[in-house]
């Protein structure tokens, strides 16, 4: 019972590690560019539900949720 339990609370406790890690996977923005990560609720990209822009002088906005589904652009700077 108590194997069962401990093996319980650890799959849970390493699929709740993994899958934040995997939601977060946008590339990185380098510096010189302006970056916008679009993220939706599925993988037909339907329903957007959250944006990320990192701006050209570092600032960075945010509304949303993120999630695993996204789209992501990065433009020069001028």
């Amino acid at each position: 019972m108590i194997r069962r339990v401990l093996a319980v609370a650890a799959l849970t406790t390493l699929a709740l590690a993994t899958v934040p890690a995997v939601a977060q996977a946008a590339p990185r923005c380098l510096a010189g560019y302006m970056c916008n990560s679009q993220y939706f609720s599925d993988s037909a990209r339907t329903n957007l539900v959250g944006v990320k822009t990192e701006h050209c002088n570092g600032e960075v906005s945010m509304w949303g949720r993120v999630t695993g589904y996204l789209n992501w652009a990065a433009y020069p700077c001028t």
